[in-house]
């Protein structure tokens, strides 16, 4: 169900996750077994812990998403 507040809630995690995973990450992180379990970890901490997000099909996606373009 959607509510007003929605976008402000995504605007917020989107925030989170990139301020993070900026700090975490570094030149070729996505092919060392290091790299890839700091960005789960921390990723995982922001979507379930912080913000109740308990979706498996969000964290793939937005893991996805990291690995692609960052």
């Amino acid at each position: 169900m959607r509510s007003d507040s929605t976008p402000i809630i995504v605007e917020k995690v989107v925030e989170e996750i990139d301020n993070v995973v900026r700090q975490v990450r570094f030149d070729g992180w996505q092919s060392t077994s290091e790299g890839d379990r700091e960005v789960r970890r921390q990723l995982r901490l922001i979507l379930v812990v912080k913000f109740k997000i308990k979706s498996t099909d969000v964290f793939g996606k937005a893991h996805e998403y990291i690995r692609e373009y960052y």
